[in-house]
């Protein structure tokens, strides 16, 4: 069966699915959701030479039969409880299968910045009909014309949330069958204001499809710092699409660590509309088997005196494959500009891929703006040299690979979740018999 054949079945069995939707009753976003699924049916699922998915096979994803969420899955508080951040238990935001769950949230001290999407301001509500109508990810598409219900987090002009809130994102699967779940979260916040918000998706089994996707509307002056922890079931999919708009001075400062699944994809949009805007990336991944993490960022800088910085670092072993397809793109006027961007990437075996692509496309003349990109193994040297210090060579290679990925996880901002990472996505790179 051609691609294009796999590609128009897949397309005409979410149409299905989407019509049980429907059948299921109306949803309160139901407008949203007719724009969203006209939008998927003009955008189609990507060929193999998409500008988007370039590195990224999703023949397998679409050629899988979906069903929808029944409302049957438990989770229990044992699990939710051993997921959240020590500093994060009275402020802690729990999504099961995509949909926020109230009884096993805890959101005494943010009880106020709450409200479902369907009831959000006329300015959210435009915002989001816009989005639709001009979505260029096909699967942002399919997960807003999925989505039932959402969520608005909202920060008052001049607020500073007090300590961090947690974003628990929880996937059961279904021994039945695969299942997609379609979050969607809001966040506005007001001029000045500021919040510190760690992610984390987890799974209680494989064979669920997170399509996840996330809006930042930042006023000026306003600050966030983001991290983002995927830990999904091995037999899953994950695709989160991340929009970004700064005004004056307002800042967003993210970082995400990865340990892949069956295919993992997280795309950033960012917009620094206004002067002063600034925008930080940090990414890092660890993978082996057949993993993958593919991150697909695109930075517009639309105002003067924009900084953006990129730095991903992914570690790739077995078969597994890693991907950075990154464009910042400088708009004519937007003079001053400060833009890098560097991903770095250590190959561990002869069978695994690490593809890359950095790009400027620059239309002002007063800028300063790099990219870079590294491929390579460990260093032969540094390594002799440390089993001359009385290290193994296995040991060795272990430390050399860990002090990689740790440049990253250590510009995290959260203790805990270095701690957590340091226990867990570095556990994978203990050394193995040659």
């Amino acid at each position: 069966m051609t691609d294009t054949l796999v590609e128009s079945s897949a397309e005409s069995a979410f149409l299905d699915l989407h019509k049980k939707l429907l059948e299921q009753g109306r949803s309160a976003l139901a407008e949203l959701q007719v724009t969203a699924l006209s939008r998927f049916e003009e955008l189609g699922f990507p060929h193999s030479k998409h500008e988007m998915y370039t590195f990224v096979n999703t023949k397998g994803l679409v050629a899988t039969s979906f069903s929808l969420p029944d409302g049957s899955a438990s989770v229990s508080e044992d699990f939710v409880a051993s997921h959240i951040y020590p500093d994060c238990k009275d402020q802690c935001l729990v999504f099961i299968d995509g949909v926020f769950d109230r009884g096993l949230s805890r959101c005494e001290g943010v009880n106020s910045n709450l409200m479902p999407l369907s009831e959000a301001d006329e300015e959210v509500k435009a915002y989001l009909s816009e989005t639709a109508e001009n979505e260029n990810d096909v699967f942002a598409s399919l997960s807003t014309a999925f989505c039932d219900e959402g969520l608005v987090f909202k920060v008052e002009a001049n607020t500073q949330i007090s300590g961090t809130v947690q974003i628990l994102f929880v996937s059961t699967g279904n021994t039945a069958g695969s299942v997609m779940h379609t979050p969607r979260i809001v966040w506005q916040l007001g001029k000045l204001s500021e919040i510190k918000v760690i992610e984390k998706f987890v799974g209680t089994e494989g064979g669920y499809f997170i399509n996840s996707v996330q809006d930042w509307l930042l006023a000026e002056g306003a600050g966030v710092s983001y991290t983002q922890v995927q830990m999904d079931s091995i037999g899953s999919w994950h695709f989160s699409k991340v929009r970004v708009y700064l005004n004056r001075n307002a800042r967003f400062h993210s970082s995400n660590a990865s340990s892949g699944n069956q295919l993992a994809r997280h795309h950033y949009e960012v917009r620094l509309k206004e002067e002063g805007s600034e925008i930080r990336l940090n990414g890092v991944s660890v993978l082996d088997d057949k993993e993958q993490v593919h991150n697909f960022v695109r930075i517009h800088h639309e105002a003067p005196q924009c900084i953006s910085h990129q730095h991903f670092k992914n570690i790739v072993n077995g078969h597994a494959r890693s991907s950075f397809d990154g464009t910042v793109i400088v708009c004519q006027g937007a003079q001053l500009t400060s833009a890098d961007q560097l991903v770095n990437n250590l190959m561990l075996s002869n069978d695994c891929h690490a593809n890359n692509k950095p790009n400027l496309m620059i239309f002002a003349d007063d800028v300063k703006c790099t990219h870079g990109v590294t491929v390579g193994q460990i260093d032969e040297g540094q390594w002799f040299y440390l089993q001359t210090r009385g290290l193994s060579a296995k040991a060795a290679k272990e430390l050399l690979t860990r002090s990689f990925a740790k440049s990253i996880i250590e510009t995290i901002e959260f203790p805990e979740v270095v701690e957590e990472l340091n226990d867990t996505l570095l556990k994978k790179l203990e050394a193995r018999n040659d």
